[in-house]
Parts: C-alpha cells; sequence; structure tokens
C-alpha cells in the first residue's frame, strides 16, 4: 500500500509540473515618431526559434498594451521586435494606412517577468524613402 502511496504522489507531482504554464509578462507603452504617437501599427515578438509563438500587439494613438490583446500578455525572453506604424487613414489594400516610416527592426530584445512599461521612440531616418506595403488587414 505504501507503494502505491509513494506512486500516487510521484504522480500528482510530476502532472502538476507539467501542466503549469509560463506565467506571461504584462507589457505596455508608447510609440512615437518624430514627437508624435504613431496613429496606428503593430509591434511584433519573435521569439528564438523553437521558443514559442510570433506575439503581436496593436498600436493605437501611440499606445500598446499586451493585457488588451488576445490571449493576454506575452511570455517573457528574448525576441526579435519589430515596430511598423501607419497614418491610420484606411484605404483599400492599406487597412491601417500608409506607413509612415519603415520598419524598425531591434534583433535583442528582452522582455522581463512582470508588469512593466518600454515607450519607443522611432528613428526619423526610418522615414526616409518609405517603401509602402500593402498591410496583411485588407
Amino acid at each position: 500500500m505504501r507503494v502505491l502511496n509513494r506512486i500516487a504522489l510521484v504522480l500528482v507531482i510530476i502532472l502538476a509540473g507539467c501542466s503549469s504554464k509560463p506565467k506571461m509578462a504584462q507589457l505596455s507603452g508608447k510609440v512615437t515618431f518624430k514627437g508624435q504617437p504613431v496613429p496606428a501599427g503593430f509591434i511584433s515578438f519573435t521569439p528564438d526559434i523553437g521558443q514559442g509563438e510570433i506575439r503581436v500587439l496593436q498600436i493605437k494613438d501611440g499606445v500598446y498594451d499586451s493585457a488588451h490583446q488576445m490571449p493576454p500578455g506575452i511570455p517573457p525572453g528574448h525576441y526579435t521586435l519589430r515596430i511598423s506604424g501607419f497614418d491610420g487613414v484606411r484605404i483599400p489594400r492599406w487597412g491601417q494606412g500608409k506607413q509612415i516610416f519603415n520598419e524598425w527592426i531591434d534583433i535583442d530584445f528582452t522582455i522581463p517577468e512582470g508588469t512593466s512599461t518600454k515607450d519607443f521612440e522611432v528613428p526619423d531616418h526610418l522615414g526616409q524613402h518609405v517603401k509602402i506595403q500593402p498591410t496583411a488587414d485588407t
């Protein structure tokens, strides 16, 4: 009987460890370009290969918040960060409007555990020679 109790205890511990999901971090902040809030856009977080899925946060009126996305939150860890910004005037083939700067890429971005705030000021030079591309939400 003791052996069965010990086996049951070990199974409970193993199953409890396997079923726990990593705690999601909450990240929010502002995104500006040339001192103004980015009207529309998105921030994508691409984890290292095999470390999870790409998460995308919407930018609206210069603000983003992982708590308002589905599913809410984002796993803490290392990501490649991409920021795209648009003028917010919806027209055919450009669901969020026309691009106002070329995509900003940061290949070494870390999201810490817990709740944090990170503001981004898109460099002015990314507004030069903008390569206009349709968005995926047309």
